[in-house]
C-alpha cells in the first residue's frame, strides 16, 4: 500500500514539474544546414528525482507539451550525477542533432561516467555531481 502511494505521489510531483519546466523553457532561434532560422525550445534544469526512470518520463511527457525541442534534465540521485537528454524527432531531422552523441561526447566526461541511448532519447550517470549545472550548460552552448 505504501509503495503505491509512493508511486502516486512521485507521479503528481513529475507532473507538477513537468509543468514548471515548460514555463522556464527558453527559444532559441537556431540555423538549419540550408541557412533557414527555425526556433529551437530548449529546457535545462536540476530537479529532484527519485532515479532515472523518473527523468526518462519527464523528457517523454515533455514530447507532448513541446514542438522542436532539446531538454536537458539532470538529479543528483543518491550521490550520482544523472543526466537524461530528450530532442524532438523534428529537432534531430532539422539540425541533426543526436541525444546519444551528446551524452557519450559532452556530457559523461563533464560528470565522470558513461552513458548512451538513441537519437532522440539518450541518459548518463556518473561520480561528479558538482557538474551537473556544466552538463546543462554545455548542451546549451552546443545548440549555440
Amino acid at each position: 500500500t505504501l509503495e503505491k502511494q509512493v508511486e502516486k505521489l512521485e507521479a503528481k510531483l513529475i507532473n507538477a514539474t513537468r509543468l514548471e519546466l515548460v514555463q522556464q523553457k527558453e527559444t532559441i532561434q537556431k540555423t538549419t544546414t540550408n541557412n533557414i532560422v527555425v526556433p529551437l525550445d530548449f529546457i535545462g534544469a536540476n530537479i529532484e528525482a527519485s532515479g532515472m526512470d523518473s527523468l526518462k518520463k519527464l523528457c517523454l511527457d515533455l514530447k507532448n507539451e513541446l514542438d522542436n525541442y532539446v531538454v536537458v534534465i539532470t538529479s543528483n540521485i543518491n550521490g550520482k550525477a544523472v543526466v537524461a537528454i530528450g530532442i524532438s524527432e523534428s529537432a534531430v531531422q532539422t539540425f541533426g542533432l543526436d541525444a546519444g552523441k551528446m551524452i557519450k561526447e559532452t556530457i559523461a566526461p563533464i560528470i565522470k561516467g558513461g552513458g548512451g541511448g538513441q537519437s532522440t532519447l539518450a541518459t548518463a550517470g556518473g561520480q561528479n555531481v558538482s557538474g551537473l549545472a556544466d552538463a546543462v550548460k554545455a548542451v546549451r552552448i552546443l545548440l549555440g
